[in-house]
């Protein structure tokens, strides 16, 4: 019996935009998601990421889903792991990226 893994990673976003997955090999919006692990890379000092459950770029505060902040300097990785099943975005993730020039999620999408 084979056993198909539906964890998976996004689409790397370099700046602010809606978060996607691969189809077929072309890039999607991602609808609903549980995110698992937010990964990002800072471009400066006091990098930041929000996600936001949107389908468009309104950062509407009520509709934030998940805020990070990190970074002493350019190229700090962090990564933020969710624990157990993770955040759920209902109809799609924007991100808002500050001072990150590198930046995906793993999730179920």
């Amino acid at each position: 019996m084979s056993i198909t893994s539906k964890v998976r990673q996004s689409v790397v976003l370099t700046a602010d935009g809606q978060v996607q997955k691969l189809i077929a090999g072309s890039a999607a919006n991602i609808g609903s998601a549980n995110i698992l692990s937010v990964f990002a890379q800072a471009s400066n000092t006091d990098a930041e990421v929000k996600l936001y459950n949107e389908a468009d770029s309104s950062k509407t505060a009520g509709k934030l889903i998940f805020h990070g902040k990190f970074g002493t300097a350019a190229n700090h990785v962090h990564e933020f792991k969710i624990p157990a099943a993770g955040i759920y975005a209902s109809d799609a993730v924007y991100a808002d990226l500050t001072n990150v020039d590198f930046f995906y999620i793993i999730g179920t999408f």
